[in-house]
């Protein structure tokens, strides 16, 4: 996961994110995204401690999955505008 952090660090470093009250659908990307990056640790940490063969190609399946997501919503984020300040906030 490291290269995704330094990715998103790059993202972030390049406009701030304010969350306000009238900003209720940037809220819920940003919400999407948080939960995605929980889906992305989660698969990880399965995929590092699977050892059953028959369940090694769900894993691998299941972590390319995710990452594939969470890169599109990082894409979608930085087409919208949504930058984070604080990246760390996210991981939170």
């Amino acid at each position: 996961m490291g290269m995704l952090f330094d990715y998103i660090k790059e993202i972030a470093a390049s406009k701030d994110y304010y969350p306000d009250e009238n900003n209720n659908e940037k809220d819920l990307f940003v919400e999407e995204i948080k939960q995605t990056m929980k889906e992305l640790k989660d698969a990880e940490i399965y995929f590092q401690n699977v050892t059953d063969p028959d369940l090694i190609d769900h894993a691998i399946y299941k972590l390319e999955s995710v990452k594939r997501k969470y890169t599109y919503l990082l894409k979608k984020a930085k087409e919208e505008g949504i930058n984070f300040n604080n990246f760390t906030s996210l991981l939170s």
